[in-house]
């Protein structure tokens, strides 16, 4: 039984690395656009917030005009929702780490709350009409952290 564990964790470490606390990767400068680096994953990305307890999780990331976006389901922020949700975490401690591959970047997770710009993009991504409860957020540099941008 000894040996089948050890095994069992041999192949995990060497399949990882797994996302739900502090990622690895090697720190990278932001690219012009993010549309070549997300096509290549298939759109997954890991993504780690929350410095003082880290924590990651894997999202399917996504471009609009270059930029790259991740979005919640409906009910994140929903009073009935069992959990704390990745999306309110977010939006109180918006420093985030992107890994795309062996790239980690460090971005801020900025909530887009523009009606006309979270439309352009919810429906970029097959929301017609676009629900309430959505958490839009643009995935960029810190120090673009002000406007809602298309």
């Amino acid at each position: 039984m000894r040996s089948l564990c050890l095994l069992l964790v041999s192949l995990a470490l060497a399949c990882g690395p797994f996302p739900a606390g502090k990622l690895s990767g090697k720190a990278t400068p932001l690219p012009e656009t993010w549309a070549p680096l997300t096509e290549g994953l298939d759109g997954i990305c890991e993504v780690e917030s929350r410095a003082s307890d880290p924590h990651s999780i894997q999202l399917q990331c996504y471009t609009h005009a270059g930029k790259l976006y991740v979005h919640s389901h409906r009910w994140a922020r929903a009073p009935w929702y069992p959990v704390e949700s990745w999306a309110e975490i977010w939006l109180e401690e918006p420093a985030v780490q992107v890994r795309l591959g062996d790239a980690l970047y460090s971005l801020e997770a900025v909530a887009v709350t523009e009606p006309q710009v979270r439309t352009e993009v919810l429906t970029s991504r097959g929301y017609d009409p676009v629900p309430e409860g959505i958490v839009l957020f643009e995935l960029r540099a810190p120090s673009q952290a002000t406007a809602d941008t298309p």
